[in-house]
């Protein structure tokens, strides 16, 4: 199994809910195993990061997965229409286990 974690941050706060609407599609791709999409819970603890907008992580069976996943027509979409247009900057997280 792979994990894909992705989070991300824009200073285009006006594109906050069009980034979270276009990332919740991403769980439709149909090969994914899981998936799940958020926005921070703001936290005291200095710990936690919540400095970030909308976050996914997406479960996949392996890096062959991960690499139809990149370009399926619905994560291309969500690039090209809502990261792109809302200058989101991310950090991406993929692991195995």
């Amino acid at each position: 199994m792979l994990t894909h974690v992705v989070i991300f941050r824009t200073r285009r706060k006006d594109m906050t809910d069009m980034l979270y609407e276009g990332a919740k599609k991403l769980g439709s791709i149909d090969f994914a195993r899981g998936f799940s999409c958020g926005r921070p819970v703001p936290s005291a603890r200095p710990v936690v990061d919540d400095f970030f907008d909308v976050a996914i992580c997406v479960h996949l069976d392996d890096k062959d997965a991960l690499a139809r996943y990149a370009s399926h027509p619905i994560h291309v979409n969500f690039v090209e229409n809502c990261i792109k247009p809302a200058e989101a900057k991310l950090t991406v997280f993929d692991f195995e286990g």
